[in-house]
């Protein structure tokens, strides 16, 4: 019980909770683990329940109007996802995947709408919660549309995802593990396009890549080619 409520604690949704409130959601709260990148749930699926990550990374995407997959975003530990659908009971309008691996807990939708209405605590963290993905969401798409060009584009989303995931240090090499296929995602290019400018700022010593990592050795000069749209110096 006290690990259980030690990881509820750290939950962005939950942690203004007492130790009794935690107790209770320790209760309904399921704990599951993916790998593989296994798919969580899919668009479309029914909306039945709330989920936490715990440990891991998951990615969220949608697809285009022309089908392709667009990276969203990915959560880390203490990061809530899949609440609108289970909110508005519409099916799911995203995909969440482990990446590439996830260990999550689960709260089903009946059990979550009852502590709603019996927590006012809990619905303003929601509100909370909510208030923090659209900020999210908007300064992404404000950051795409600003960013016109790709190498722009690109480096940008690398030292996004490098600070994320990295120690926070903006002196040391930061690294984030992802695929060249899903970092296309995350720009709106072909993997192809991607392999050639990551090629080129290795080249010059701004990056060191490997099998789905890419490790950020010069912050500085990818700034500069993220603030200025270029793809040089």
């Amino acid at each position: 019980m006290n690990t259980a409520r030690a990881i509820l604690r750290n939950n962005e949704l939950l942690r203004h909770l007492d130790n009794n409130g935690l107790d209770r959601i320790a209760k309904m709260a399921v704990r599951r683990s993916y790998c593989g990148s296994t798919t969580i749930y899919a668009h479309g699926d029914p909306a039945d329940a709330v989920y936490g990550v715990i440990a891991g990374q998951v990615q969220i995407s949608a697809r285009s109007s022309e089908l392709d997959e667009v990276l969203l975003g990915s959560y880390s530990s203490g990061r809530v996802f899949g609440v609108v659908s289970v909110i508005d009971g519409l099916p799911r309008c995203v995909t969440a995947r482990a990446a590439p691996k996830a260990e999550v807990f689960a709260i089903c939708r009946e059990d979550f709408l009852r502590l709603l209405t019996s927590d006012p605590l809990l619905a303003l963290s929601l509100l909370n919660v909510f208030c923090q993905h659209e900020r999210i969401a908007t300064r992404l798409i404000t950051d795409e549309y600003a960013l016109r060009s790709v190498p722009a584009r690109l480096a940008h989303r690398v030292l996004e995802l490098a600070g994320r995931h990295g120690n926070g240090q903006e002196s040391a090499d930061q690294a984030v593990e992802i695929s060249q296929a899903d970092l296309a995602k995350y720009v709106f290019v072909s993997r192809q396009v991607v392999n050639q400018y990551l090629g080129e700022w290795q080249t010059r010593g701004w990056i060191s890549t490997s099998r789905c990592r890419v490790t950020v050795t010069d912050r500085k000069a990818l700034a500069m080619v993220a603030a200025n749209g270029g793809g040089h110096a």
